[in-house]
């Protein structure tokens, strides 16, 4: 899953690459502009499985402790660490959407309608 995070970043700068373009398969049709990548596909890989982990054992900590097979207290501290990454996420996208702002590439209506259905 290396090359899945190596696909997030620069390899110039390290920077989080952006998605510019969009386009559909069957018609044609392409969309421009400046995109994320969505928050989970953002995480680190670790945190990625993690997440899979959680969904498939139903949010069952002791589950996934098992299935990782590491003890209750150590996925805990894992999740807490999930739980700060994913912050740090909301953190970027504010961030970015202001910017996006300041810039005048998207309007307050469309960042109001992008922050409610997050």
């Amino acid at each position: 899953m290396a090359s899945s995070k190596a696909a997030q970043t620069c390899p110039a700068c390290g920077d989080a690459l952006q998605i510019e373009r969009l386009g559909c398969g069957s018609c044609g049709s392409r969309v421009e502009g400046t995109f994320r990548l969505p928050r989970l596909a953002r995480l680190s890989p670790y945190s990625q499985r993690l997440v899979e982990q959680l969904v498939l054992s139903s949010g069952s900590l002791k589950a996934v402790a098992k299935n990782v097979g590491v003890s209750y207290p150590t996925i805990r501290k894992r999740i807490d660490a999930l739980i700060a990454e994913l912050g740090a996420q909301l953190e970027a996208d504010d961030r970015f959407r202001k910017e996006l702002l300041e810039r005048g590439e998207q309007s307050a209506t469309d960042a109001v309608q992008e922050i409610e259905s997050s």
